[in-house]
C-alpha cells in the first residue's frame, strides 16, 4: 500500500467516524440521561432505540481510532493521524459546547456534564496543534520533512548530490528519522564531539 493511498483511507475511515460520533453525540445529548431496566430504577425509562445509538457511539468511535491507526505516522507526527485527533476531540468538543450554549431545552445536568465534556476535550484536541506551533518555533525551517531537508542542504550537511537522493525518497517510511539523525550528527561534529573521520562514517552509514 502506498503511502497516499494508506493516508487516503485514513480521512476516509477517520471522518466518516467523525461524522457518526457528531450524530449519535448529538441524538444522545437531546436524550438526557435516562435508564432502562429493573423495578428499581427512579430516572426517566430511555426511549427505543437508545441501545442502538450507542452501539454506533462505539462502533464510530473505534472507525475514527482505526482512521489514527491507518494514517502514515499514527500520532507520532503532523500527518492525518494528528489531523483526525485534534478534529475528533477538538471539533466535537466545539459542537457539543455550541450545542449547550444555544439549546435552552437541555436539561441542566446534560449541559453541566457537556461544559465538562467540551473543557476537557477541546485542549485534548489542540494539543499536537499548539505542541507543532512551539516545536517549530525552536527549530524554524524543521516543521515538515521537505522543510528539514532543504534546512540540512542549505546549511551544508548535505550536498546536493546528496539532497536529491533523499528528496527523491521524501515519502518512504524512516525518512524523517534519517534527517533527525543527520542534524544531530551535524551538531555533534560543530560542538567537537566527534572527529571528522568519526562524522564522515556515520553519515555515510545514516544515508545508506
Amino acid at each position: 500500500m502506498t503511502p497516499r493511498v494508506r493516508d487516503a483511507l485514513s480521512m476516509v475511515a477517520g471522518l466518516a467516524g467523525l461524522v457518526l460520533l457528531a450524530a449519535g453525540l448529538n441524538h444522545m445529548l437531546n436524550i438526557g440521561s435516562c435508564s432502562s431496566g429493573g423495578p428499581y430504577v427512579s430516572t426517566r425509562t430511555c426511549p427505543p432505540g437508545t441501545m442502538w445509538w450507542t452501539l454506533l457511539l462505539i462502533g464510530a468511535t473505534l472507525l475514527w481510532v482505526t482512521g489514527i491507526v491507518l494514517s502514515r505516522h499514527g500520532l507520532a507526527q503532523p500527518g492525518t493521524g494528528q489531523l483526525l485527533w485534534s478534529l475528533g476531540f477538538a471539533g466535537l468538543g466545539l459542537v457539543v459546547l455550541i450545542k449547550a450554549a444555544v439549546q435552552d431545552s437541555m436539561a441542566a445536568d446534560i449541559r453541566s456534564g457537556a461544559y465538562i465534556m467540551s473543557g476537557v476535550f477541546i485542549p485534548m484536541g489542540l494539543a499536537f496543534g499548539v505542541g507543532e506551533l512551539l516545536r517549530r518555533r525552536r527549530n524554524p525551517g524543521t516543521g515538515t520533512p521537505r522543510a528539514h531537508l532543504r534546512r540540512l542542504r542549505d546549511t551544508g550537511v548535505l550536498t546536493q548530490a546528496e539532497y536529491d537522493r533523499l528528496r527523491a525518497a521524501i515519502a518512504e517510511p524512516g525518512t524523517a528519522d534519517r534527517l533527525a539523525v543527520l542534524q544531530r550528527l551535524a551538531d555533534d561534529n560543530a560542538s567537537g564531539l566527534l572527529t571528522e573521520r568519526e562524522y564522515a562514517d556515520r553519515k555515510s552509514a545514516a544515508l545508506a
